[in-house]
């Protein structure tokens, strides 16, 4: 069995602040070792239930985080950001995806919940006119090639909606929000623990999944913080502006409609008056 990981940082075990996750910030380098722990006990649980390859893809910012040298050797490793299809490079021909340290929605309570952007940028995302995060956008692009979710790690707000969403999904809650920036937290033993036992059973129950797989055509709609920002995207074909800083658009393959979302994605910066 072959699972494809997509490893994100805000849902890491520990993480509570935009510190902990942003290159060069005082907490970086600590929180990238318990990134790689992470992904690592996914991979070790995954192992122990009969999984035997592994690929890993760098999710976070620049997409340069996870520490190679204390990787997993079973495991390969996508680094970088320029990738068509970001989260998801290299899922093609898994036979199950893991989402290790997503979380919640931009708009929605989590811990530095957001959706591909800052929320001072974007402040929400519908796919279909039902609000979207980035494992919800992931799982339909892995769902429509045939592959399901088999486990999410994260805070409580992310486990619940995969929980709601992905039959038969597993879920390796590592804290609890109380804040976007405040969460009870597990020690690191234990939550690795906790990944390792989910990750084991989403391989051994791999034949109860269902793949996430909504049905055509698909519209995105993206609210920006600043009309300005909505006003600055507007490039691409089928793509209209909704509202002063709404835009939207649809298209019959989710593939297309999502690279779209990454290309609006790269346009949308922060306005001068954030900063």
């Amino acid at each position: 069995m072959r699972v494809f990981i997509s490893a994100d940082m805000e849902g890491v075990t520990g993480v509570t602040h935009p510190q902990d996750v942003i290159p060069g910030r005082s907490q970086y380098e600590r929180f990238r070792r318990f990134l790689t722990a992470d992904v690592n006990a996914a991979i070790e649980g995954a192992s122990q239930g009969g999984a035997t390859e592994f690929l890993v893809n760098e999710a976070h910012d620049g997409m340069r985080n996870i520490l190679l040298e204390d990787l997993d050797e079973r495991a390969e490793l996508i680094v970088g950001s320029k990738k068509p299809l970001s989260m998801m490079q290299g899922f093609e021909g898994a036979d199950v995806a893991f989402f290790v340290g997503y979380h919640a929605r931009a708009g929605a309570e989590g811990v530095l919940s957001h959706t591909f952007n800052s929320p001072s940028v974007v402040t929400d995302v519908q796919l279909n006119g039902e609000p979207c995060s980035e494992a919800r956008m992931n799982a339909t692009l892995a769902g429509l090639s045939g592959i399901p979710v088999g486990l999410v790690t994260g805070d409580d707000p992310a486990c619940e909606e995969a929980e709601s969403l992905y039959a038969n999904v597993r879920t390796a809650q590592v804290k609890t929000a109380v804040d976007r920036y405040t969460a009870r937290c597990l020690p690191q033993r234990t939550a690795l623990e906790r990944i390792r036992g989910a990750a084991e059973a989403a391989v051994h129950g791999a034949g109860d999944l269902a793949p996430y797989a909504p049905g055509s055509p698909y519209t995105f709609t993206v609210e920006f913080a600043t009309a300005s920002t909505a006003a600055g995207v507007v490039f691409f074909p089928q793509l209209e502006r909704v509202g002063d800083r709404i835009v939207s658009w649809t298209h019959d393959d989710y593939e297309t409609a999502f690279k779209m979302f990454i290309g609006v994605m790269r346009m949308a910066t922060s306005d001068p008056d954030y900063g």
